[in-house]
């Protein structure tokens, strides 16, 4: 089995598990607030800036991270749609363990970056299916996509540009050492993923749901 499917398969509980978050579940069922939504962004804008911070300054990691994985300013043209930036909230606990565990392996784990990498590349696919659901919750008109670009954002070449990248990674003949890393970078960061997305508020439902739920 290639490492990558290794990786797919050491992950697949916990991506199950992060699906059946409140978070996770309110970008589809209607019950997201764009401060809710918001908040969520600030801390994803923390953990992208760290992982192309690291993934630019590991020679290891380097050549499979491309410009098309840069999100940081996508997230800002978000926050700036619904009135925010990336001091509007501060970053959660759970977010600073993300991001010291990235800078620590940056330093001695550094192909467990790529396990990071998978993950958020990864979860590009599930963008796809929740674009609409989440920009008719937030309130978008039809095909706006202002507040919503870190899910629209490449969404075309999303197949294709994970693809490659695994790809890429299988046959870069890594060694059973870095392999080893990657796999169990990816199995941390998904957990931290979890860990994050389960205490992520959502205090409040939308104008519209709560017109619906006091009718």
């Amino acid at each position: 089995m290639s490492v990558m499917n290794l990786v797919r398969s050491a992950i697949s509980a916990s991506h199950f598990q992060i699906e059946q978050t409140a978070f996770s579940k309110g970008m589809l069922d209607g019950s997201m607030t764009a401060t809710n939504y918001s908040r969520g962004l600030v801390q994803l804008w923390h953990i992208h800036g760290t992982l192309e911070s690291c993934a630019t300054s590991c020679s290891e990691v380097t050549d499979f991270f491309t410009q098309e994985m840069i999100r940081t300013e996508t997230i800002r043209r978000d926050l700036q749609a619904f009135g925010f930036n990336t001091g509007s909230f501060a970053p959660m606990i759970e977010t600073i363990a993300i991001v010291e565990q990235m800078k620590d392996w940056a330093l001695e784990s550094p192909y467990a970056i790529l396990g990071c990498i998978y993950i958020l590349e990864g979860s590009r696919m599930g963008s796809l299916m929740i674009a609409k659901p989440l920009g008719k919750t937030l309130g978008l008109a039809s095909g706006d996509v202002a507040g919503i670009e870190y899910h629209t954002e490449g969404a075309a070449g999303t197949p294709m540009r994970l693809r490659s990248f695994k790809e890429n990674v299988d046959q870069a003949n890594l060694g059973a050492a870095a392999e080893t890393e990657l796999i169990q970078g990816a199995v941390r960061f998904m957990d931290l993923l979890n860990t994050l997305y389960a205490a992520l508020p959502m205090d409040s439902f939308p104008k519209q749901a709560q017109q619906l739920k006091t009718a």
